[in-house]
């Protein structure tokens, strides 16, 4: 059956059809093979299946994109998310009709998708806390920002503050100091120094304060669970950070230091030790070619002293002690940073 033409009645029907026969004829198409493609689909909707590009989880605050698509009678698949009737019952989520989800509250939720009768499996939804932006805590950690010894915000090239302008510290309430053995496995096992050190400062923008509302939490918050990584450090205080932040995850106190020398600005870190007192480790990774496979450093300094820093694991063809990068002008030593203060 020919649909084309079926609301022109008469001698225009009769032409119309006349002359499309004709035309068609000569181009080789059947009036058969037209009819096919203008019949109209009579599938109908069997099933729903959601997803998400992510794993169903997310913080408060933070939103996540569902996709509904439909599978029909004839096999043929089709995205429906925009016209499916989404919904969820419980109160730790909100979805709207786009499909696009939002954390509430701490808790799980189930989020269905109807449409033309059919309604899909419940996808649950886990929405874990979000760090609190006023006291900077989560769960057992708590965030702060290091300052220089003027008491100055310290900026660096962004590893855990992608904007570049903080050092962030994320400290653990749990973490305990370490024997000087513990300090050591602790180095051999952590890499933060086998970075290159680079002198390409990314330059830092201007802000408006409190300087903790531009620190990216959702960010900080990937890294702590473990779903995202830092960005590589580049210059001293981005060393110093990492270090800081890995030895706190790995239940170890940790103190970042911030330090003037008369040649400019350093950053390293230091370790309240139980059997040998407070130790500190310069890890600002190599900056030139060829270098030892390892740069982490121990430094033994005071304000007025110059800063030495001398190979933790001495390897063969390479002096165990750097040259003086300086005289101690002053330095300041955090162990939690300020947030909010």
């Amino acid at each position: 059956m020919i649909y084309l033409g079926a609301l022109e009645m008469g001698s225009k029907f009769k032409l119309f059809v006349t002359s499309f026969l004709v035309i068609s004829t000569l181009i080789g198409i059947s009036a058969t093979s037209c009819s096919i493609l203008t019949t109209t689909s009579t599938s109908t909707l069997t099933y729903i299946a959601l997803s998400t590009i992510s794993a169903p989880n997310l913080a408060v605050g933070s939103v996540l994109q569902f996709t509904a698509t439909g599978t029909y009678s004839d096999g043929s698949t089709v995205d429906i998310t925009h016209d499916v009737r989404w919904s969820s019952v419980e109160t730790a989520i909100a979805i709207d009709s786009l499909g696009i989800a939002t954390g509430v509250a701490a808790g799980t939720a189930s989020i269905k998708a109807t449409l033309d009768g059919i309604t899909s499996s419940e996808v649950i939804l886990t929405v874990t806390p979000a760090i609190n932006r006023s006291t900077g805590k989560y769960n057992n950690y708590y965030l702060g920002l290091a300052e220089a010894p003027n008491g100055g915000l310290i900026g660096g090239d962004g590893c855990y503050d992608d904007e570049g302008n903080f050092v962030v510290l994320i400290n653990n309430s749990t973490a305990t100091n370490p024997t000087y053995s513990q300090v050591i496995n602790f180095l051999k096992n952590d890499f933060t120094d086998e970075y290159p050190y680079t002198t390409d400062i990314i330059p830092l923008s201007s802000y408006l304060l409190p300087a903790e509302s531009h620190v990216d939490l959702a960010h900080i918050k990937n890294i702590i669970d473990g779903n995202e990584q830092p960005s590589n450090p580049r210059i001293c205080c981005d060393f110093a950070e990492r270090l800081h932040n890995n030895a706190e995850k790995a239940g170890i106190r940790c103190a970042y230091v911030a330090i003037d020398l008369s040649t400019g600005g350093h950053a390293i870190d230091a370790f309240q030790t139980t059997d040998r007192g407070l130790i500190y480790i310069d890890d600002t990774g190599p900056d030139q070619e060829p270098h030892p496979i390892r740069a982490v450093k121990t430094v033994d300094f005071q304000v007025g002293s110059k800063f030495i820093p001398v190979s933790l694991f001495p390897e063969r063809g390479w002096d165990s002690t750097y040259d003086s990068i300086g005289m101690v002008i002053d330095m300041k030593i955090e162990w939690d940073g300020t947030w909010n203060n």
